[in-house]
């Protein structure tokens, strides 16, 4: 058991120091340089200085007066100089290292963030939403990516201090024998105290990503411009204020026990490893007096002495440091590697160009989560190349769900969806999301210039200029850019200097737009009229579907009954089923639940 602990420790450093050397060869191996030649150029100083003091020493016992000439040929010269020499390569050394340090450690933020977005991006909803998913999310930000860098950094400090030690025991082996192993037991209580003592700070780490996940939520709620109004006007704020101080305190309270016992431990424990430590430099006086040492070869002894201690200590301590850090690495690791239905199920099959038919076929499906519960029930739906099909219902009627279903965000169990002939779980990673491009009920705001709200979904780097001027004008933004008196490169929202907001309903002509910009051969609209008013509903509509054509196909999910007779056909959902489906007209002559929820509206 303990053997697999440990083997899995190296695993984990491994990959740490694989994820640094392979990412910043250049960086880490020149810090390394600069790191072995200051600690030689430490180890040599501390002889040099011994050299000197006892040059000195001769000067002050023997010259009357003071030749400053004279004493340029003098040994304590020559050896002042060469500490000197000596000193200015330990700061070049030292200064290399603290520089490519903060380089490595700017890059491990940028790439593993960078990492943990591209993660998210290739899951699924269906991934991102599992408990142990979004507490990685949570605890690897907050635990994981400042320690792979300072991990990196105590395997230097502990490479740089094994030689030192080694260089430092060999010159004191000389003189005290084997005495010199008393040294390295002196450090033992205290870093085996303060390992035990961040042991139980890693634990109760673990138990606080809960009020992590609460804290965060309370800060984005408490900070997203957006919701100031309500925030403000209802004073919801007071509520926020007392739940955070009340779960920081909670979290707070139990850290701050942990860092007291750390603290007292480690104040316990080094104490009585510096006693111990001048006893034995009482015992090292001892031996030079009766060897008749001189005072600097003493002082030599005696930093040696110390070298040993100190580098003993680093090293044993630095390894309980790293120990410990690896154990909050390893969840970063497991984000990035982690496996979701993804990554597991999907085939290899690669769609042809041109519209995809889409069929479902008797589909069961319920929430991971609320598996008792089932959004979908023996659902039948078809959409044939170039064909426009509206799926109407309610709240709960499991529109919402049939959009996550179609856009592959959640795994197939109970039933068949197959996508150009294909059963979605045979078609290679990334096909599916390939040939659609959609507009979700919630769709984002994002606070960059009103071009990039509409090109952000491209993925060609340079802009369609066509393309997005034939987008624009489907979703009517040149009303936009006359109305706000503004211009396509104007920054929107109230982020960042500058920027401006604008009405949902401009929002929500910016995400149709976006959606058309995509410009794949699968086209949904999820509730797309929301915040728009009817006659310009209905204009933007007739514009998406020009726009689509006759060979691309397009699905619109509404609770509105206006515009359902500009589709080649309705699927009517209640309660998680397909109750009706036609043609506007067969449903209309057939008097059944479109027709009365016609009625009712009209009266």
């Amino acid at each position: 058991m303990i053997l697999q602990k440990y083997k899995k420790k190296i695993s984990i450093l491994w990959n740490t120091l694989k994820f640094i050397y392979g990412r910043y060869t250049i960086q880490a191996i020149l810090r390394d340089i600069f790191f072995a030649i200051g600690t030689a150029v430490d180890l040599f100083s501390i002889t040099v200085l011994g050299k000197f003091i006892d040059e000195t020493a001769k000067i002050l016992l023997e010259w009357k007066s003071f030749n400053l000439v004279e004493y340029f040929g003098t040994n304590s010269f020559l050896y002042l100089a060469i500490l000197l020499a000596l000193w200015i390569v330990s700061q070049i050394c030292l200064m290399s290292k603290e520089y490519f340090y903060y380089y490595i450690y700017e890059k491990v933020w940028e790439d593993t963030r960078y990492m943990m977005m591209s993660k998210v991006s290739r899951s699924n909803l269906q991934d991102v939403e599992q408990e142990k998913f979004q507490d990685l999310l949570t605890y690897v930000p907050s635990f994981s990516i400042d320690r792979i860098a300072t991990a990196y950094s105590d395997f230097s400090v502990i490479m740089s201090n094994v030689v030192k030690v080694v260089g430092a025991f060999v010159i004191v082996f000389g003189t005290m024998g084997w005495y010199t192993l008393l040294i390295l037991l002196f450090v033992i209580p205290e870093t085996i105290a303060v390992h035990i003592q961040r042991r139980k700070i890693k634990e109760q780490g673990d138990r606080d990503v809960a009020s992590f996940k609460i804290l965060n939520y309370i800060q984005n709620v408490s900070l997203h411009i957006p919701n100031f109004s309500e925030l403000r006007v209802n004073d919801t704020f007071s509520y926020l204020k007392r739940k955070y101080t009340k779960e920081y305190d909670s979290y707070i309270e139990n850290n701050l026990d942990q860092q007291a016992g750390f603290y007292k431990a480690k104040t316990v424990f080094s104490s009585i490893g510096q006693f111990i430590k001048y006893t034995y430099i009482i015992f090292v006086l001892a031996v030079s007096i009766v060897k008749r040492f001189t005072i600097g070869t003493f002082k030599a002894l005696y930093d040696y002495v110390e070298v040993v201690y100190t580098s003993t200590f680093y090293i044993v301590d630095t390894l309980s440091l790293l120990s410990n850090k690896l154990d909050y690495i390893e969840e970063f690791f497991k984000l990035i590697e982690y496996e979701g239905y993804g990554d597991q199920t999907h085939g290899d099959v690669k769609l042809p160009k041109g519209t995809p038919a889409i069929e479902i076929k008797n589909l069961t499906f319920a929430y991971p989560d609320k598996p008792e519960k089932k959004a979908l029930k023996g659902v039948y739906f078809s959409v044939e190349p170039g064909q426009k099909v509206a799926i109407f219902g309610g709240d709960g009627s499991g529109k919402s769900t049939m959009v996550r279903v179609l856009t592959g965000l959640y795994q197939i169990v109970h039933g068949e969806y197959k996508f150009g002939g294909y059963p979605v779980k045979e078609l290679d990673r990334g096909e599916l999301k390939k040939k659609m491009a959609v507009t979700f009920q919630n769709f984002i705001n994002y606070n960059f210039s009103l071009k990039d709200n509409v090109v952000i979904s491209g993925k060609k780097k340079k802009v369609d200029i066509e393309l997005y001027g034939k987008v624009s004008k489907a979703a009517d933004i040149p009303e936009i850019i006359k109305k706000e008196k503004i211009d396509d490169a104007h920054i929107l929202g109230k982020l960042f200097p500058h920027g401006q907001d604008l009405s949902p309903g401009y929002w929500q002509r910016l995400a149709i737009s976006r959606m058309l910009y995509r410009n794949k051969d699968v086209f949904i609209m999820d509730e797309p009229f929301t915040f728009v008013d009817t006659i310009s509903a209905k204009d933007i509509l007739n514009n998406v579907i020009d726009f689509v054509g006759k060979d691309r196909s397009l699905i619109y999910i509404t609770r509105s009954i206006d515009n359902l007779d500009m589709f080649d056909k309705i699927y009517y959902m209640a309660d998680g089923r397909v109750v009706e489906e036609g043609t506007w007209n067969q449903l209309m002559k057939k008097k059944g639940n479109l027709y009365k929820e016609t009625c009712s509206k009209t009266s």
